[in-house]
C-alpha cells in the first residue's frame, strides 16, 4: 500500500498556497503537522493531483488552506487546537483494463494539533459526483434439478448505490433490450446512437421517497420471491428479496410479503444464455408513463433474409441521458453487436463460452470491486466497458 507524506511548506509558482495569518496569530503557539496520505485500497500505479488541503480549527472556526498542482514535499504549520481535516483532489490508476481518471477524498475528525511537531495519517477514498445505481449482478441462466431439467423460477437482479449519497429506488426502470446481441440487423429509423431500444420494462412503485437505498446498500429483484430450494435442491431462498416481478401467468407465483414491480411493458422473462442487453433508467423529468408509452414507442423496419421489409413492434426508445447504467451480455461465437451506444457501455460479458452451454446454469456476471472506502464502504467498478468492469461466469452471491 503506497503512502505519501508531506513535510515543508514550500510556496511554488502556481503550486501551493496557505491562507495569511494575522498580528493576533503571531503569538499563538504553532505546531509542524507531518501528513502521510494512504491511497485507496485495490489501485494501482496511483497519482493524486489538484489537490485542496483544508483545516478546520473546531472551536473558532477559521480554516487554513493548500492548494497543490500534486502531491509533494509541504510542511504546514498550525496553531494548536482541534481540526478537522479535508481533502479533495484528482487521482489517475490503473488495472488490468487500463488508466482512470477519477476524484478523491479524503477527510479526518478530531485532529488535535499540539507541541513541536504532529504526525496525522489520511486515508483516500474514491468520490464519484456523478454516481448512482449499476447493476451489481444479473442472474440470468437459472440453474438445474437433480434430474437434470432447467429452472427458470430462481433469475434476479441486484441493484447496487455505488453513490455516497442515499438514493431513492422509486421509478427506477430495468429494461431488456429488444433485439439480440447475437442478430445484427440495420434497423430504420436507425437511432441507436441517441437511444437504448427496449422491449420488456419493469418500474420500482412509490411517491418519490418510499424506497430509500443508503449508500454500498443493494436492493435484490427477484423473479419469483419465494424458497426455490423446495422445489430444487440445487437453486436458492429468495424469499428476503426486496421486490418480485409479474412474471406471465403460468409461470407467476407471487410471494405477498414482497412488493411486485410494475410491468410497463411485456413481462420480462431474463433470456437464460445471454443474448439481451440491460440498462437502469428513469422517466425525464415531468414525463409521465402514458405519455412514454405514446411519444416513445418505436417500430423500427429491417430487411429480413428472404429480402423483405419487417417490423420490430412493442418496443420503446429511452434516451440515453435517461439511462444510469447499461451491461451488455452475449456469447462469443454468437456475439455480433452490443445494443447500447458505446457511452453507455462499450463491452460486453457472458456465462457460457459457447451456444448453449450446459455449464452456464448456476452462473451470474458480478461488478467487480474495484475499491474499499476507509469506512468499508466498497466502491463497484463502472468504466462503462461490461469486458472490463464484470466478473463472468462468477458464483451467485445469494447462494451458499
Amino acid at each position: 500500500m503506497r503512502q505519501l507524506n508531506l513535510f515543508a511548506l514550500v510556496l511554488l509558482a502556481g503550486g501551493l498556497f496557505i491562507t495569511g495569518c494575522s498580528k493576533d496569530d503571531l503569538n499563538v503557539k504553532k505546531s509542524e503537522v507531518e501528513l502521510s496520505l494512504t491511497n485507496p485500497t485495490g489501485l494501482k500505479d496511483v497519482t493524486v493531483s489538484n489537490i485542496v488541503l483544508a483545516f478546520k480549527e473546531v472551536n473558532s472556526g477559521k480554516i487554513d488552506s493548500i492548494k497543490a498542482a500534486s502531491l509533494s514535499t509541504v510542511n504546514v504549520n498550525l496553531p494548536e487546537g482541534s481540526y478537522e481535516l479535508s481533502l479533495d483532489g484528482d487521482i489517475r490508476y490503473s488495472d488490468d483494463g487500463g488508466t482512470y481518471d477519477a476524484k478523491v477524498r479524503g477527510y479526518q475528525q478530531s485532529v488535535v494539533v499540539k507541541g513541536n511537531s504532529v504526525a496525522v495519517s489520511l486515508n483516500l477514498f474514491l468520490y464519484n459526483p456523478t454516481a448512482q445505481f449499476v447493476l451489481k449482478e444479473i442472474f440470468f441462466t437459472g440453474t438445474v434439478t437433480p434430474q437434470g431439467k432447467t429452472y427458470n423460477g430462481d433469475k434476479y437482479f441486484i441493484i447496487y448505490n455505488n453513490s455516497e449519497d442515499t438514493l431513492y429506488a422509486d421509478g427506477l426502470i430495468i429494461a431488456e433490450a429488444g433485439f439480440l446481441t447475437t442478430t445484427k440487423r440495420v434497423y430504420t429509423p436507425d437511432i441507436m446512437d441517441k437511444t437504448f431500444t427496449a422491449g420488456s420494462m419493469v418500474m420500482v412503485p412509490g411517491t418519490g421517497k418510499q424506497y430509500p437505498v443508503l449508500p454500498g446498500k443493494q436492493l435484490v429483484v427477484a423473479n419469483n420471491a419465494i424458497n426455490h430450494k423446495e422445489f430444487n435442491p440445487n437453486s436458492l431462498d429468495l424469499r428476503t428479496a426486496d421486490f418480485e416481478l409479474t412474471l406471465l401467468p403460468t409461470i407467476n407465483v407471487d410471494n405477498p410479503e414482497v412488493k411486485d414491480l410494475i410491468n410497463l411493458s411485456s413481462a420480462m422473462t431474463m433470456h437464460n444464455r445471454g443474448f439481451k442487453s440491460y440498462v437502469l433508467a428513469r422517466l425525464g423529468e415531468g414525463i409521465t408513463v402514458d405519455q412514454f408509452k405514446a411519444d416513445y414507442y418505436y417500430e423500427p423496419t429491417y430487411v429480413n433474409s428472404a429480402g423483405n421489409v419487417s417490423a420490430t413492434k412493442n418496443v420503446y426508445k429511452i434516451p440515453n441521458a435517461w439511462i444510469m447504467d447499461a451491461v451488455n451480455l452475449s456469447v462469443a461465437p454468437m456475439f455480433e453487436w452490443i445494443l447500447t451506444a458505446p457511452s453507455l457501455d462499450m463491452g460486453w460479458s457472458y456465462c457460457g463460452k459457447v451456444d448453449s452451454d450446459e455449464t452456464r446454469y448456476s452462473k451470474v456476471v458480478k461488478r467487480k470491486v474495484l475499491s474499499t472506502n476507509p469506512d468499508g464502504r466498497v466502491v463497484l467498478k463502472d468504466t462503462n466497458n461490461s469486458t472490463n468492469d464484470f466478473e463472468p461466469e462468477a458464483k451467485p452471491s445469494l447462494m451458499p
